[in-house]
């Protein structure tokens, strides 16, 4: 371990402690008046950097890890370099530059595959698919790098990062194939689940949902079209039916009489005009089954006939 790495290393140990990062920077302000060689000078500005990007201070940062990560290429520190370009990258992913996240991503990768480090080429692959997916010009190479390092995280056994990079890659695929992306979704649900990670579980969720959703308004545009190809005038639409909400319920006149005109009391025009006419109707009543002009068996009561008493 050179002097160097042991700086960056205690730098980040009083972040990861809580220290306040103002504190931090004030210390590191009076660690650079006393440094005289130029990697010693270049990890108190890394931790300088670590410090102002904790502190929302994003310009500042930038020219500090830009300057430690030329001085460190310079003197061919290949770990504090890997550092200050992963400093780099979380700089321009903040600013929304994503051409120069894109390509400070990939140095980074490449520089953490020659130091072997799985884990960190594998962080660096997920940031490059992430700005990828942001600038919105090839979702279908996000979707490449993020699975690639899905799989570099399932190499390492980290179960969180390849949760959150499939969940990424399932983003990706929406813009492009939404059934595939479903797919993915719930590969990272199962993933997060495992991880205990439950918040990635909740994003992951919503891809689901997206998907399903986007894969929905697919399979209706596509009936439409095949509606309209067949020369129909409009796709025909099944309303569903649910009971009445509002207002009385209507009356049902077979059910009052009204039909036969004795629910409401007629006018004396009317009256005058109805005593012209005397109509009568005649009651209606089932025979009953002894009678002899019906013998049906279905109307015949089932009636208990005694015994004829026996002849002495």
């Amino acid at each position: 371990m050179s002097p160097a790495w042991d700086i960056v290393r205690q730098g980040r140990c009083w972040l990861e402690e809580g220290e306040c990062p103002h504190a931090v920077l004030e210390e590191v302000a009076e660690k650079l008046k006393g440094a005289d060689d130029q990697a010693e000078r270049a990890a108190w500005l890394l931790v300088s950097a670590e410090a102002s990007l904790a502190a929302c201070l994003v310009d500042p940062s930038l020219e500090a890890a830009a300057e430690a990560a030329a001085v460190f290429k310079a003197a061919r520190e290949k770990e504090c370099e890997a550092a200050a370009m992963s400093v780099l990258l979380e700089l321009h992913l903040a600013k929304q530059h994503w051409e120069d996240a894109i390509a400070t991503a990939s140095a980074a990768a490449e520089m953490s595959k020659q130091l072997q480090d799985t884990k960190g080429q594998a962080t660096n692959w997920l940031k490059m698919a992430r700005a990828q997916l942001m600038q919105m010009r090839d979702p279908y190479e996000a979707a490449r790098v993020a699975l690639s390092a899905a799989q570099l995280f399932s190499e390492v056994d980290d179960k969180s990062g390849s949760a959150e990079a499939l969940q990424l890659a399932a983003e990706a695929q929406l813009l492009y194939d939404p059934e595939q992306a479903l797919k993915v979704a719930k590969e990272a649900v199962a993933g997060s689940g495992n991880a205990g990670d439950f918040r990635g579980q909740a994003a992951a969720h919503q891809v689901v949902t997206a998907a399903k959703t986007h894969i929905a308004t697919i399979q209706r545009a596509d009936q439409a079209t095949s509606m309209a190809a067949r020369g129909d005038d409009y796709a025909k639409h099944k309303w569903p039916r649910y009971a009445q909400q509002r207002g009385e319920k209507p009356m049902d006149p077979f059910a009052t009489g009204e039909y036969m005109g004795i629910a409401q009391p007629l006018p004396a025009e009317k009256k005058k005009l109805s005593e012209k006419h005397n109509f009568s109707r005649k009651n209606f009543k089932w025979n009953d089954g002894r009678h002899a002009t019906d013998g049906a068996w279905y109307r015949q009561e089932l009636r208990f006939l005694p015994p004829a008493p026996e002849q002495e």
